[in-house]
């Protein structure tokens, strides 16, 4: 049955895949004993709907995404932040969706992985509607709210304003910060390669992002404002959340991790789980 794309609905699907594990002593145990899903926005909308149908509710959405600074409690970055990506079967017709949630000494405090299947075929400008749902569901599935998210998509560097990493801010009202490794498009000059180093990018209708180097000697990645952050606190935070040996910021790279060894079968449910998180 095709959804109605004016209808709103995005709940869990029933049939995906779960696993959740909390990591870390009883005593410093952050978790609020219920799925975060019970508390992201009271907005959604249908997956399984046409391109053209698909845009409209981009633009609809783009509408809502707040732009402003990141003003958190801890030292203005935050107490615990979450990565989110999702690693694909060769046919691309399963996903692993991986959410995972580290603490300022990057410990992992707890991890989730959805196993399904995305929503529509890979489409430039609409891998939201391929995997947000799934990402989605990892993230809601943790029982630990983030100060922010980090997310395998873009911002609002998009051409209608809402790439991946704006989406799944929108309806898990949680800030969001997109930090692929690829452009959204063409690129003719990136910061030298040094870390901490980058270049503000702008595009035609005002939106503004960056190629950013959080590794010395490696390529730049780039960094947009999902939701409910600015581009100087979204640079800020992906300095602050990234430990200079790897390219992205370590909650996406364990999320991806994570989402790889789900793909290939390394993850034998919550006991694998608790082996990552160490």
């Amino acid at each position: 049955m095709k959804e109605n794309p004016d209808s709103i609905n995005c709940l869990p699907r029933a049939d995906a895949r779960v696993c959740v594990l909390a990591c870390g002593s009883a005593g410093s145990d952050p978790r609020t004993r219920e799925p975060l899903a019970n508390s992201f926005a009271r907005v959604s909308h249908p997956w399984r709907v046409s391109f053209e149908e698909a845009a409209s509710i981009q633009k609809k959405l783009a509408l809502c995404v707040v732009i402003q600074p990141f003003c958190p409690p801890e030292e203005g970055i935050g107490k615990l932040a979450a990565g989110l990506d999702a690693a694909y079967s060769r046919n691309g017709d399963s996903v692993w969706a991986a959410a995972v949630v580290m603490d300022r000494h990057f410990r992992v405090v707890e991890a989730s992985v959805v196993a399904g299947e995305p929503d529509l075929p890979y489409v430039s400008g609409f891998l939201a509607f391929r995997e947000g749902r799934v990402l989605l569901e990892a993230l809601g599935r943790l029982t630990v709210r983030p100060d922010v998210v980090f997310v395998d998509g873009h911002g609002v560097v998009h051409e209608r304003g809402l790439g991946l990493a704006s989406h799944i801010g929108l309806l898990s009202g949680l800030p969001t910060i997109g930090a692929p490794k690829t452009p959204f498009h063409a690129i003719y000059r990136d910061p030298p390669r040094e870390r901490g180093s980058y270049y503000v990018l702008t595009k035609e209708w005002g939106a503004e992002g960056a190629a950013l180097c959080l590794r010395t000697g490696v390529k730049p990645i780039y960094v947009s404002p999902g939701h409910l952050v600015d581009l100087e606190s979204a640079i800020r935070l992906c300095l602050a959340w990234s430990t200079g040996r790897r390219r992205v910021p370590e909650p996406l790279a364990a999320a991806h991790t994570l989402s790889v060894k789900a793909r290939s079968g390394e993850l034998d449910g919550a006991v694998a789980l608790q082996d990552n998180c160490g």
